[in-house]
């Protein structure tokens, strides 16, 4: 399912009759919905990466600029699994893999690691059973702007066109309140919002929560462990 695809059933979740939604608006609101997505259910990744000379070795094939390292594994194949300190590193020509332990040349370090997921045109790493629920939260983004439109709208208008503005913009106040709620019971994620708030979205959420590393150390090594 590519990005048009997205495009399409995010076009049926949140109708537009009066066209207030641009193209850019619902790219952005795909955009935000791949990220939050990201966040909540990274993409797990394994690579095995050839050792150069030096301390200083390519970042793994799927690395991006979100990414953070679970564990390295070298050599591969011991009983138990032998890990090694592994840091990404950004340097002038992109990000690449440093090593804190001595790694010989030519060894294979077996990289694991966590990343965004992709969603484009050519390229949709998000699994069948979730591309609903990530067209939903996109779909929660746009119903809370027509929600804000229309409640701006409403304080220059009279009578009828006052009351119809008002009830557009309750109307999608709400539809974007079950969307949200939708998205983290499809992933089955609570939403942390209602979890704060101790409150509840319109629907039962999911009672499992996934916790993965904090964004500040999330190029380093997790000491000592395996996934």
């Amino acid at each position: 399912m590519a990005l048009a695809d997205f495009q399409a059933l995010l076009s049926d979740l949140a109708r537009d009759q009066a066209s207030v939604l641009t193209v850019d608006t619902r790219a952005r609101a795909l955009e935000a919905a791949r990220l939050q997505y990201s966040a909540d259910l990274p993409r797990r990744l394994m690579s095995d990466v050839t050792w150069p000379s030096g301390s200083l070795a390519p970042a793994p094939e799927g690395w991006t600029d979100g990414a953070w390292i679970q564990s390295a594994e070298y050599p591969i194949g011991r009983d138990p699994i032998a890990i090694i300190d592994v840091s990404a590193y950004l340097s002038p020509t992109g990000w690449q893999l440093m090593a804190a332990d001595h790694v010989t040349v030519g060894g294979v370090v077996r990289v694991k690691f966590m990343a965004e997921h992709a969603l484009s045109a050519t390229e949709d790493t998000i699994p069948a059973r979730h591309r609903l629920p990530v067209a939903q939260y996109a779909a929660h983004l746009l119903c809370h702007q027509l929600a804000t439109h229309y409640s701006a709208q409403r304080e220059n208008s009279f009578g009828s066109d006052a009351s119809m503005t008002e009830t557009r913009a309750r109307e999608f106040a709400a539809r974007a309140k079950e969307l949200r709620s939708a998205y983290y019971a499809g992933i089955g994620v609570s939403d942390p919002f209602t979890s704060a708030t101790g409150g509840s979205s319109g629907s039962t959420a999911a009672a499992g929560v996934v916790s993965w590393p904090s964004r500040n150390p999330r190029h380093r090594l997790v000491q000592r462990g395996g996934l």
